[in-house]
């Protein structure tokens, strides 16, 4: 599975307009720093951020608006992420960009 797979939508039609299309959460300032156990909730790793959810963020829909657009440099996958999707997608896709905006509806 390429990196770029990982951050499509496991189910593109539940996925609400304008929304995150990322199937787990992040921090939104962050990215990719969360940590999760039952009875603390969901927090950031980062050391300069004190976010933190009463609840499992990290194994639950991305909440957040769509900011950026994923695309593939083949252009067969677009879609929209969060501004902490995109921190971490920038990191770690191959063979697509995170580019500023998201996707156009339609």
């Amino acid at each position: 599975m390429t990196a770029i797979a990982l951050y499509a939508p496991e189910n593109q039609d539940v996925v609400e307009p304008g929304r995150c299309a990322v199937p787990w959460g992040v921090c939104p300032d962050h990215g990719g720093t969360l940590r999760s156990n039952v009875d603390r909730g969901s927090w950031c790793t980062d050391p300069v951020c004190f976010n933190a959810w009463p609840y499992d963020r990290l194994g639950a829909l991305c909440p957040e608006p769509a900011t950026h657009t994923v695309r593939a440099d083949d252009g067969s996958t677009v879609y929209g992420v969060c501004d902490g999707h995109a921190i971490t997608a920038r990191a770690q896709i191959v063979a697509g960009r995170v580019l500023p905006g998201a996707p156009a509806a339609g």
